[in-house]
């Protein structure tokens, strides 16, 4: 089943800023250290959506984390790099049929 998790931010970003944010927390990885997302084939499919203070990060194939933990702690340091203004919130999250 996909699932879906939406970060609210405290200011709009743009489609473009947000793909920039995670393409440059997902290729930062320094092995041992969790400081990033590791990029093997066994890490989920991921799609991102950005619509004004809205971002919602999609799983088309679904995911073995329920929390998404790790995922959303790297999504904030995406955004923090960035937009260190920015604040994040994580709503109540809900599943998604699809």
């Amino acid at each position: 089943m996909p699932e879906i998790l939406t970060a609210r931010l405290s200011g709009p970003v743009s489609q473009p800023e947000a793909s920039l944010m995670w393409e440059s927390e997902r290729t930062t990885f320094t092995a041992g250290t969790g400081d990033g997302i590791d990029t093997s084939i066994f890490a989920p499919e991921m799609v991102l959506h950005a619509n004004g203070n809205d971002v919602t990060l999609s799983f088309p194939s679904g995911g073995s984390d329920p929390d998404h933990r790790k995922l959303k702690e790297a999504f904030e340091r995406a955004v923090k790099r960035y937009r260190p203004e920015l604040s994040i919130e994580w709503p109540a999250q809900t599943m998604s049929a699809g």
